[in-house]
């Protein structure tokens, strides 16, 4: 099952996807909240491949929207970094940054 839903984050909008356990029963979320400028992404996706193509993306971790936005970053591209993303900032502040 996909969730889509629309996202308010400190007053910014983002567009969250959530596909519900894509490995079968008992394997967690794939989660992507897409931003103006780039996107926050859960470990199913590649951080690499993101640098690769130049996107601005930032992994975070968490089951739902809620743990991705409050949960501190794992890891950014050189895009996200440019665009203000640090280590130690949440989903949610990352996200905002992305949405300037």
């Amino acid at each position: 099952m996909v969730q889509i839903q629309e996202l308010n984050i400190n007053g910014t909008k983002a567009q969250g996807m959530l596909l519900v356990s894509p490995g079968g029963e008992g394997h967690p979320n794939m989660i992507e909240i897409t931003c103006d400028k780039g996107y926050l992404m859960c470990g199913y996706l590649n951080l690499e491949a993101a640098e690769k193509f130049g996107d601005a993306a930032v992994l975070v971790g968490g089951a739902d929207f809620n743990a991705v936005l409050a949960n501190p970053i794992k890891g950014a591209t050189t895009a996200a970094k440019a665009l203000g993303v640090k280590d130690g900032m949440t989903g949610a502040e990352a996200a905002v940054l992305l949405n300037q």
